[in-house]
């Protein structure tokens, strides 16, 4: 289970955003408020169709079993580093785990964590859980956003905008170029 701990920023800064609607300088008496919220509502859909995080923030991913003792696929990527791991007993005390137990393969798709030097990751307590601290996304701004995936949030973004509604499948409610853009950063499912 993965939990955010810090509520990401948009992918898209707002001057940019309103100079991708062609609002006048001063955002043509549009409130920046109601812009800021189109460009997060559009980073979020682009972030639920591919599975990526696209501004940096802390997340916590919560594991009650390991898929395999030695290494495990992170549910979000790409992961910059590790910040802690910590195993939580049924009892809810608790024990930091040493970072240098742990190895984090990075990957802009598919992050692997694994145990340091070949070895197993850190044992979940029985009725427990290992909780682990990451930092995830592309950077902190949104020039550290792939350059499509920024694109495909401001036609998103422009698409709220233009429609003032959200339908409940962000993926049908993307224009077509949404799709096209986003198309090579989804992970292929069999």
């Amino acid at each position: 289970m993965m939990r955010e701990i810090e509520t990401p920023g948009s992918a898209v800064g707002l001057a940019e955003f309103a100079a991708h609607l062609r609002l006048p300088e001063g955002f043509g008496g549009e409130a920046p408020g109601a812009l800021e919220t189109y460009a997060r509502a559009a980073t979020a859909a682009v972030e639920a169709m591919t599975g990526l995080a696209l501004i940096s923030r802390r997340v916590l991913w919560t594991v009650t079993r390991w898929g395999n003792g030695r290494c495990q696929r992170v549910p979000v990527a790409p992961v910059e580093r590790v910040n802690a791991v910590t195993r939580v007993f049924a009892d809810g005390s608790w024990e930091a785990v040493d970072l240098s137990a742990v190895w984090l393969r990075p990957d802009d798709l598919r992050p692997m964590l694994s145990g340091a030097r070949g070895g197993a990751l850190p044992a979940v307590p029985t009725g427990g859980r290992v909780e682990v601290e990451l930092l995830a996304g592309f950077g902190a701004t949104p020039e550290s956003v792939p350059a499509e995936l920024r694109q495909a949030v401001m036609l998103l973004g422009a698409h709220y905008h233009e429609q003032r509604h959200v339908t409940a499948d962000p993926e049908r409610a993307a224009p077509y170029g949404v799709a096209a853009l986003v198309a090579r950063w989804r992970e292929v499912r069999l």
